[in-house]
């Protein structure tokens, strides 16, 4: 699942840029949910540890979106 977004440009600029969004990550045990998470955070790959509970976190993606 992580691995996915090795080229997140592509899927992000097709956001616009002035919108907030709510996105929800739901999925398996051992699914890659943290590691999507920290992807978009950091802009990297980030060694994780099996997460106890949940994960909320504020990301700001800038996209240089034309249309």
């Amino acid at each position: 699942m992580g691995n996915g977004l090795s080229d997140q440009t592509s899927i992000l600029s097709s956001l616009p840029s002035f919108q907030s969004f709510h996105i929800v990550i739901l999925g398996l045990d051992c699914a890659g949910k943290t590691t999507v998470l920290y992807r978009l955070q950091f802009n990297e790959f980030v060694n994780t540890v099996p997460t106890k509970g949940f994960n909320t976190e504020k990301i700001k993606i800038l996209t240089h979106a034309t249309r």
